[in-house]
């Protein structure tokens, strides 16, 4: 009886260390906007994960955190430049013209005429970067669950 207690314990603790696990390493993101049109829509839900700028590659869908858009005034009290994540199709280590300083890359949205990206904000830098995106998520029906937000 006290073996088939702790077997059982010791299964939840395992799953709850899987869950936390998985929480840490991925996160769903649903995509606010259409600067990401026509490969992403407005309401798509994306699987996304966590990593680092030495991981990402040319052309993934990048999850950053949105810097302040140019003219838009500073941020108080040194607080991040925005909660909101806009996604961005990598585009390497350089630009058309420069390459991009030690620390910094290059996005660039796949709808031109919306997309704020690196054509008006410049570099993002690597701290700015919180995921990549995996795959695009089936719609959800009929269950509505909390999700980060984005801004496409």
């Amino acid at each position: 009886m006290r073996r088939a207690f702790l077997a059982a314990a010791f299964g939840l603790a395992g799953l709850a260390l899987l869950a936390v696990r998985l929480r840490a390493t991925y996160l769903v993101v649903r995509v606010r906007g259409d600067s990401m049109a026509p490969a992403l829509a407005h309401g798509d839900r994306l699987l996304s994960r966590r990593t680092h700028l030495a991981a990402l590659r040319n052309g993934q869908i990048a999850v950053v955190l949105s810097p302040p858009r140019t003219g838009a005034g500073s941020w108080s009290s040194g607080s991040p430049p925005c909660r909101a994540i806009r996604f961005r199709r990598w585009c390497g280590r350089s630009s058309p013209t420069t390459s991009s300083p030690a620390g910094r890359f290059v996005l660039i949205g796949d709808n031109a005429e919306v997309s704020f990206d690196s054509r008006e904000h410049g570099f993002f830098d690597a701290g700015d970067l919180r995921a990549v995106t995996i795959r695009k998520l089936e719609p959800q029906h009929g269950r509505r669950r909390r999700e980060a937000g984005v801004v496409a």
